[in-house]
């Protein structure tokens, strides 16, 4: 059995390999996004929150909330520094940026625990994991711009003061968050099964 310092060592190393990886994606456009043809619009699937899921199934919900948050925070970062489409704006906004990404890796590292660990359904735990990796960042991101600029008002440089372009902002995301779903169940099951395959042989 696994001592407990041990466990920690081993998270503190995945957590630091996790955080590499996020950052390489973030920095290397074509390493964390799959362009659809308008990715100058923000038409774009985003590949990262499967690796914070990853993270999640493989260390656990708050590791993985951890991690999602660096994501936030260096996508935060990235829009106000680099915007490289209309989408990128709208996470000018710390809570919009930060807390979606947070409840990535909380919301699948559940999942993930009572599934697979308690259930013993591991191939649906993956499934399912890679489904809500993204509704959850999509459904937050909408939500969270949507109670910013709709209801409070509250323009972040780069959003104009329109209701129309807001609601075209808004609908990319949503756009995105389909085409991530789709890509969430093919990738994830692969990826993390194969991880979670290679732990349990060693």
């Amino acid at each position: 059995m696994k001592s407990s310092s041990s466990t920690n060592t081993r998270n503190l190393v995945l957590a630091a390999l996790f955080i590499a990886i996020i950052i390489v994606q973030v920095l290397v456009p074509f390493l964390g996004y799959i362009p659809l043809g308008l990715t100058a619009l923000g038409i774009q699937i985003s590949i990262i929150q499967f690796t914070v899921a990853i993270a999640a199934i493989v260390m656990g919900p708050w590791w993985g909330g951890l991690i999602g948050g660096v994501w936030g925070l260096a996508s935060l970062i990235q829009a106000w520094t680099t915007v490289y489409n209309l989408g990128a704006f709208l996470f000018r906004n710390p809570v919009t940026a930060i807390l979606p990404r947070v409840m990535i890796g909380i919301v699948v590292g559940y999942i993930f625990q009572e599934l697979a660990v308690k259930r013993q359904h591991r191939g649906w735990a993956l499934t399912l994991s890679g489904f809500m990796a993204s509704f959850t960042n999509t459904a937050l991101v909408v939500i969270f711009s949507w109670i910013t600029i709709v209801m409070f008002h509250i323009y972040f440089p780069g959003i104009p003061h329109s209701g129309t372009f807001t609601w075209i902002l808004l609908s990319l995301v949503g756009v995105n968050g389909i085409a991530e779903m789709i890509a969430g169940i093919i990738i994830v099951p692969i990826i993390g099964g194969a991880i979670l395959a290679v732990r349990r042989s060693r």
